[in-house]
Order: structure tokens, then C-alpha cells, then sequence
């Protein structure tokens, strides 16, 4: 993990559900909702189930969060499979 994704996630209060989702899927990698919720019960006590992640991840705002929620999608076994991750906002100059 570099230096700059490191001091993003210390920046994420893991104690709440947002902030545990934010720190799960800050970053370059892909994640289905599914590797969130395995991922936040390896790393805290709290279970979070996929709908609320998913509407964790809803909730997050560029210009509140600093973060922009990506989402692309695969077939999978003939399903549509989504994957998410959160980058850093830029705002481009006028």
C-alpha cells in the first residue's frame, strides 16, 4: 500500500459502517460487494451485510467525501457482476 493510500484510510473513522466501507474500497482495486463484506469481517469485529455497503456506497459524495464512487460491471456465469472502488475527487480548473 503507498504512503498516500495509507494516510487516506487513517483518515476513515473505522467505528461507523461508512467509514469502515470507505476504508475497505479507497483505492486501485476492484472490489464486488461480496469482497467488501469478506474483506470489512477479516479486518474488523462488525459484520456488514451487502445491502447496507451498497447503500454505504451510495451515500458517498465528491465534494463532501473527497472520494468518487467507479462502477463497471463483467458477465459472470451468465450474471452481471458489479465491482466498485473509491478514488480521490479531482476537480478539474475553469
Amino acid at each position: 500500500m503507498s504512503d498516500l493510500l495509507r494516510e487516506i484510510k487513517s483518515g476513515f473513522n473505522t467505528n461507523t459502517q461508512f467509514g469502515r466501507v470507505c476504508y475497505v474500497t479507497a483505492g486501485t482495486e476492484w472490489l464486488t460487494l461480496r469482497d467488501i463484506e469478506k474483506r470489512i469481517g477479516r479486518l474488523f469485529k462488525d459484520k456488514d451485510t451487502q445491502a447496507a455497503i451498497s447503500a454505504r456506497l451510495r451515500e458517498v459524495s465528491p465534494i463532501k467525501h473527497g472520494f468518487v464512487k467507479e462502477r463497471r460491471h463483467e458477465q459472470i456465469n451468465g450474471k452481471r457482476v458489479y465491482f466498485y472502488r473509491l478514488v480521490p475527487f479531482v476537480q478539474e480548473a475553469a
